[in-house]
């Protein structure tokens, strides 16, 4: 594991700790680098345009939404010990990223008084909201993942539907929407130039017209869209974070970015899709929860056998839960990852039962 502060203060490790702890990370010095990354990726997503608040938004965000959580959480008298390790802080960092995000409509911030209600409401609800999950989860010895994420984000989006305070665009770029034509996308309503990319690259473009940022874009952003961000310099430095907490959880975590690349080609997913890496990041999660929770020893046969059963499957599942849950108006977020990161653990567990009772029995002939 990578070097760490040891003697960092409590509310400072915490929030740095909340950050990494979206990747399964609990190091402070990586939560330090992510949130470099969240800094450039604003710098990215507004044209580099330092001199606004929307280019600095992403950074501010994050800091006031996680130490908010924190703070709710040590409040409600939660573990301090889960608080320290950033249990509470990395479904509301999620949240401040996604109160940027679901509110860009046009390479601007459309309503600014919808990002900051999502940010203060989200991030103070959504601490009682996993304790609720998480009891659940727990109860079948799972753990909650990032379902309080996913479920405050379609509570706030859901209500934008029926109210005029809060406004997030209907075009989300994390929604799957059938993007072939323009006439698709019309179609539902929508304006091309709104789903148009913040570098003025179009979903229905050949990847002829591709430029070599969008190369590097497709090549890497699963790793920034983990925090629902976009940015290829950013994800790289999302990859030095993994590097610096542990080298061989990171060249995994590459792998699985690789197969999702692969999966996609072969399947002939939707190139729009995958260029900002909406069918990648789920897998990356998905595979750190099995470095994480899996009870198979690492490196063994059975382990890289769930490996790839873990990011096929999870690849698979968000080919569809995306599509499923456009039809209801709100984005898949993480829906995949946490599906597949279920399925996945119960399988490890099975297997590992399996393996113990033919040992058992085994060792009752001999």
């Amino acid at each position: 594991m990578g070097l760490d502060f040891k003697g960092m203060p409590a509310p400072f490790k915490a929030f740095f700790n909340g950050i990494a702890q979206v990747v399964f990370i609990e190091n402070t010095i990586s939560g330090m680098i992510f949130l470099a990354s969240f800094l450039l990726a604003g710098f990215e997503t507004f044209k580099w345009q330092i001199g606004t608040f929307e280019a600095w938004s992403y950074f501010v965000f994050v800091i006031i939404g996680v130490n908010l959580a924190n703070l709710t959480a040590f409040l409600m008298g939660c573990d301090r010990d889960a608080i320290k390790s950033g249990l509470f802080g990395f479904c509301p960092n999620l949240i401040s990223m996604g109160a940027i995000t679901f509110t860009i409509s046009g390479g601007h911030v459309i309503s600014w008084t919808t990002a900051w209600i999502w940010l203060l409401a989200g991030c103070i609800l959504v601490v009682p909201l996993q304790l609720f999950i998480n009891r659940f989860a727990n109860h079948h010895g799972l753990p909650g993942f990032t379902f309080p994420w996913i479920t405050m984000c379609w509570f706030l989006v859901l209500i934008s539907y029926q109210t005029d305070l809060l406004t997030v665009p209907r075009a989300s770029h994390l929604n799957a929407w059938d993007n072939a034509t323009t006439a698709n996308i019309q179609g539902m309503g929508l304006e091309p130039s709104v789903y148009a990319s913040h570098q003025g690259w179009y979903a229905g473009a050949s990847t002829a017209d591709w430029t070599w940022q969008d190369w590097m874009l497709f090549a890497t952003n699963g790793f920034e869209e983990i925090w629902v961000a976009d940015g290829w310099i950013a994800s790289l430095i999302c990859i030095a974070g993994y590097m610096w907490y542990n080298v061989q959880f990171g060249v995994k975590a590459c792998m699985a970015m690789a197969f999702t690349i692969a999966c996609g080609m072969v399947f002939s997913a939707d190139m729009g899709m995958m260029h900002y890496a909406l069918y990648g990041y789920p897998c990356l999660l998905t595979v750190g929860a099995l470095d994480t929770f899996g009870k198979t020893k690492i490196n063994s046969g059975r382990y890289w056998f769930l490996f790839f059963l873990a990011c096929l499957f999870t690849c698979m599942l968000n080919y569809q839960t995306d599509a499923m849950c456009a039809i209801f108006g709100v984005p898949g977020c993480t829906i995949a990852f946490v599906l597949g990161g279920w399925l996945i653990l119960i399988v490890d567990r099975c297997m590992c039962e399996f393996a113990e009772k033919r040992a058992a029995a085994k060792a009752i002939k001999e």
